[in-house]
């Protein structure tokens, strides 16, 4: 059917056409007028990547646009995800509100599963959007504005809340395992530290009984000779009493006493500098040993040295990420803010009346024109010599009845008294 010939089929079909469009015309404005008023109120949330209460370097900053667009639509998932519903039921106590029951369509009832039905009607209201921007808009919708303001705002509010505990629980739960194994840590390394400061006294002693003085250390020792010196002194002036008063007198015994005082003092400090000297060579022979060589070819100080410092390293290690997340633990901040709080909507999003109505007239116009189509097609009319012409093209034309001095138009022609439409032939 040519355009020309659907024209005249929907001029001579014209009632059919103005019943369907007008049916559906009024069809779609009883629903919007008969269909309850709903609103919807929107918050916008800021996500930024960057967290400036992190001593770690987790959260970089997202450079290639998969990154960012993966980031946000996890973002996206935990707004919309039950978690975040059930803290605002548990927040605004909706289970306790029976205006906003009846506003979000919910029937309380005396079992235990009001909450949960309240979280799957939250979440089949709510949608979160995101663009190519770090800006996440949240909207809610509901037949009462103010609540729908509400529930907006409580789902922004509850996601800063969960953002701020996926973030602060598991650096809690890191803290304390760190802090359980440095215990251990410790321990190790207090053992180490007494194993090796064990085998540098017995080193020290066991020079000690081989004769110290002869020890470089000793002899090059300028207190120690000056002791020696006046040890020597005291014993030669402790001959000289013993032959003037005798062993007996007063004075010949102060100077025994003050003898032995000053050879205790003398042992002591060689003690002391063969003690630091044992110590001295056994960090020297573990720097000098610091080539990988079969421990047991080492000497024990070398082995214990290297136990020393190995824990000591594993200690500082430790509580290094001990300190890291025991400060972020107590992060009070995310990197969400809320950019512009929702406010209560001054006119319903649904129904729109204008839009219902223009989408009603096309929708009736495409389907009047179908049943004109339709209609034509089961009972098809001859109502030009065109039409002739198509349902047999071998009939020659002999003649054309009608006023011929009319101008034939597109829609228009003769009365229908004058010119009638003949049934389909044959």
């Amino acid at each position: 059917m040519s355009l020309r010939q659907f024209l005249r089929a929907l001029h001579a079909r014209r009632r059919v056409f103005v019943v369907a469009l007008a049916a559906v015309v009024l069809a779609a404005t009883l629903a919007s007028l008969m269909t309850p008023k709903s609103y919807r109120a929107t918050v916008a949330l800021l996500v930024d990547a960057k967290d400036e209460q992190s001593l770690s370097d987790a959260l970089r900053p997202l450079v290639l646009p998969q990154e960012r667009v993966s980031y946000l639509q996890t973002q996206v998932d935990i707004l919309t995800s039950p978690k975040v519903a059930r803290q605002v039921v548990q927040e605004l106590r909706l289970t306790e509100n029976p205006a906003a029951l009846a506003a979000l369509g919910v029937q309380r009832r005396t079992d235990r599963r009001d909450e949960d039905r309240l979280v799957e009607a939250l979440l089949h209201h709510f949608k979160a959007e995101t663009s190519q921007s770090s800006v996440i808009q949240a909207s809610f919708t509901c037949t009462d504005a103010h609540l729908a303001a509400t529930i907006a705002n409580a789902f922004a509010n509850s996601y800063v809340n969960t953002m701020l505990e996926l973030r602060v629980a598991p650096t809690r739960k890191a803290a304390a395992w760190f802090e359980e194994q440095l215990k251990g840590l410790r321990a190790n390394l207090e053992e180490a530290q007494a194993k090796l400061s064990a085998q540098t006294k017995l080193d020290a002693e066991s020079k000690l009984a081989q004769n110290p003085e002869r020890l470089p250390e000793v002899m090059d020792n300028a207190f120690i000779q000056q002791l020696k010196a006046d040890v020597l002194h005291g014993e030669a002036k402790l001959q000289q009493l013993a032959t003037e008063y005798g062993v007996n007198h007063p004075v010949y015994r102060r100077q025994a006493s003050e003898n032995q005082s000053l050879r205790a003092r003398l042992q002591a400090e060689m003690r002391k500098v063969v003690a630091g000297a044992a110590s001295s060579d056994g960090l020297a022979s573990a720097n000098r040993g610091s080539h990988p060589r079969d421990l047991r070819a080492q000497p024990l100080d070398q082995v214990l040295t290297r136990n020393v410092e190995s824990a000591e390293r594993a200690y500082d290690t430790a509580m290094q990420r001990y300190v890291v997340s025991q400060v972020e633990s107590r992060a009070s901040q995310t990197n969400v803010a809320v950019l512009n709080p929702a406010v209560a909507p001054l006119a319903a999003y649904r129904p729109n009346i204008a839009l219902n109505l223009a989408l009603s007239l096309i929708s009736g116009i495409a389907l009047g024109g179908i049943l004109v189509v339709f209609l034509e097609m089961q009972d098809r009319r001859v109502r030009t010599a065109e039409d002739l012409l198509i349902v047999n093209r071998r009939l020659p034309l002999l003649a054309v009845l009608g006023d011929d001095r009319r101008p034939a138009g597109l829609l228009t022609g003769p009365p229908a008294t004058v010119l009638r439409a003949l049934p389909k032939p044959g």
